[in-house]
Parts: structure tokens; sequence; C-alpha cells
């Protein structure tokens, strides 16, 4: 077996660079590999996707091991877990990372179980420590941190929620070794004839500031008069709590919480919302978080990096108008 530390490297959706959480990936990968001895190599898998091992390098990948095939253009989980299950066999890394989106979790989960071994999904961190190789990830709302131990199979395999790691810096003209392979012969039992984004949904999850609001605002009216403006102030996108999707003010798509969208931006702002752990299971892993609620001892304080007291209403506007004067100048 080698000591490979193997990232899983997605396409940013515009754009020829690689996705955001590939590059946190590379970033933690190269911390992990800097201080256990280890090569940190790209796993790059799609068609058309030389360009993306060169990125890697970038981003601090030693080696890239690529399989360009137009079978892969889209994907789909025969294809992606068998290219990646034959070469995880062929060079026996330690240590398999990917991001947590939806796709992904469903790669990460069909990989483990292809290759026998174990599994962490949603981790926010992960450590290697000799022979061992271990991941955290919160539960029950973030009122738990889990330790998940991995056993000797090898390689580990951990998926690892969005904005959990700052990104590596790029190093311009950084290279490294290509190792191209055939695509095994696998039956791909599906075929995606269309991909088309779907119509006013929001993607919260790649979002680095989301501004949500809660009942504390009253009515649909003010959601929408107080939190885009917010939002679009700082450059960020918006959410809501249950009980505003639930009241019809905004379509589930915006809805930020454990039957919701599980988030982790720099800056999560909470504007009316008292903190019901259904919420916090899906934003209190958010880097920095504002809260504003004319209680205080609304729960939502508790995991707050700064709290405000007062009424969203009164105070929203004023927060708004300030960000945009401070803008201009």
């Amino acid at each position: 077996m080698s000591n490979e530390i193997w990232v899983l490297i997605e396409k940013a959706r515009q754009g020829e660079n690689i996705a955001a959480i590939s590059r946190e990936l590379l970033g933690k990968g190269r911390q992990l590999a800097d201080a256990s001895g280890a090569p940190l190599a790209a796993l790059v898998l799609g068609a058309g996707v030389g360009a993306l091992a060169e990125r890697a390098f970038a981003y601090g990948a030693d080696k890239a091991y690529v399989v360009d095939d137009p079978a892969l253009a889209q994907y789909t989980t025969d294809g992606f877990v068998g290219a990646a299950a034959a070469l995880a066999q062929k060079y026996q890394p330690q240590l398999v990372l990917t991001g947590a989106s939806f796709q992904m979790r469903d790669f990460s989960g069909a990989l483990a179980a292809e290759l026998g071994v174990g599994l962490a999904a949603d981790a926010t961190n992960l450590a290697i420590d000799g022979d061992q190789i271990s991941a955290t990830r919160p539960s029950h709302g973030g009122n738990v941190v889990n330790t998940l131990v991995f056993g000797a199979a090898r390689p580990a395999v951990v998926s690892v929620r969005k904005q959990s790691f700052a990104e590596a810096a790029e190093q311009a003209g950084r290279t490294g070794e290509v190792l191209s392979e055939p695509l095994p012969a696998v039956a791909i039992r599906t075929k995606v004839t269309n991909v088309a984004p779907k119509q006013g949904a929001v993607n919260l999850a790649d979002a680095s500031i989301i501004v949500s609001g809660g009942r504390g605002l009253g009515n649909a009216e003010n959601y929408f008069k107080l939190i885009p403006p917010l939002a679009e102030s700082v450059g960020g996108a918006y959410g809501a709590s249950r009980a505003v999707v639930d009241a019809g003010w905004v379509p589930y798509e915006h809805q930020v919480g454990q039957t919701g969208k599980t988030v982790s931006p720099k800056l999560y702002v909470a504007c009316g919302i008292s903190g019901a752990i259904q919420h916090l299971a899906g934003m209190r892993t958010s880097r920095t978080i504002v809260a504003i609620n004319k209680d205080p001892e609304a729960p939502i304080f508790r995991v707050a990096s700064y709290g405000v007291v007062g009424d969203v209403n009164e105070l929203l506007p004023l927060l708004t108008n300030e960000i945009k004067k401070r803008a201009s100048h």
C-alpha cells in the first residue's frame, strides 16, 4: 500500500478553474501530506479534463491520476466509481477526499462500498497520526461532535463539508507528474441526456455569505423588503427558517436546517430567527454567525459569534443602508 493522499477534483461551475471545495481539500491534503511525509495526488475524472490536472498542481498536488474519456462527460455512479475504484486498487492510496455535495456523497459512499472500506460522510475535520486516520463530524444539531476512527482497511474515504478549511493558495508555475489511465471496462447503466439548472433555485451550499430570515420578520412582505436587499448589499444569498418556508413566504430551496440545506458559509446572518435545534443543525458550523433578535434569551445567541438584541424590522434597513453607503466610497 502507498501512503498517498488523493483529492477528487471537481470543476468549477463557471470558468476553467477547479471548484472551491477541491481547492479547500488540496489545502488540507497538503497539510496532511507534509505532516505525514506522504505525496498528495489529484484524482481527475471526466472528459476533456487535462487542464484540471495542471490547475491541481498550482494548488499543491504532487501528481495527478487522470481518466479522460467521453463516457465520463457527465457524472454517473457506475462510470466515476468504476474508474476511481480501479485506480485505488492499482495504486492503493491511504486516503481519498471528496466534497460533501449530493453528487459526491453518492460517489464517496459507492466508492467505499465497492472497495469494502470505511467512510466518514460530511466531515468537518480529519487527522493522520501514524497509521491511524480519524475524521470528525457534528451531529444532533451540532451538540455532539463525533470522532470517527478508521480500521485497518485502506483507503479511508472521507467526504468533507464545504468551507470547512481555507482554500489552498495558488502557486503559479508549479508542476507535477501526470499519470493517464484508461477507463476500465465498467457497465454504465445510466445515460445522462441533459442537465438543466432548476429555474429559481438557490445554491446556498456554495454561498460564502448567507442572510436568513425567520418568523421575527412578521410577514412575507417584510421578508422580501428586508432580507434580499441586505443579502445583495454584502454579495450573499438569502435563506430562511423552516417556519418561514412552511408559512409559504419563500420556496423550499431557501430553507436552512436539518430538513433543508446544511450550510457552512464564511458569514451567516440570522435575522429574526430564534434558533430552533433543527435550524441550528443546518448552520452552526458557519465560520462567523451574526444573530439579530429582539429576545435576548433566544437560543440563536448561544452559537452566535456576534449578537444584536433588537427588532429586525427597525435594524435591517439601517444596516443595509450603512453597508451600501460604505461600499460606495
